[in-house]
């Protein structure tokens, strides 16, 4: 009988695609990137906030993308971060957040 070999085997991240669309307050884009950074370092928000994407387009320039393992938690500190406009409580589809970081 061959040995059983663990399932995982590079230990991945937790699967999550819950894309948030966030907005920010006019122009305040890279400020907020800069407040959102030093707020995940603080609170040590890592396991929360999994990634942060921003779309190229300039019809987005007040918008980033957010993936979230917990929309809750997350929220209680976006919310105070300095720009922060609003975000979608709805996740996005794959197919919007791809088409939102093409460009097209």
């Amino acid at each position: 009988m061959p040995p059983v070999e663990p399932i995982e085997q590079s230990a991945p991240s937790p699967v999550s695609n819950n894309w948030y669309l966030l907005s920010v307050r006019s122009k305040k884009r890279e400020l907020f990137l800069k407040y959102l950074e030093l707020a995940i370092t603080q609170n040590k928000l890592e396991e929360i906030i999994l990634e942060v994407k921003v779309p190229q387009d300039s019809v987005y320039e007040d918008i980033v993308l957010l993936n979230l393992s917990n929309f809750k938690t997350a929220y209680t500190y976006l919310h105070k971060v300095e720009c922060f406009q609003n975000i979608e409580r709805k996740p996005l589809q794959s197919a919007q957040v791809s088409r939102m970081l093409a460009g097209k």
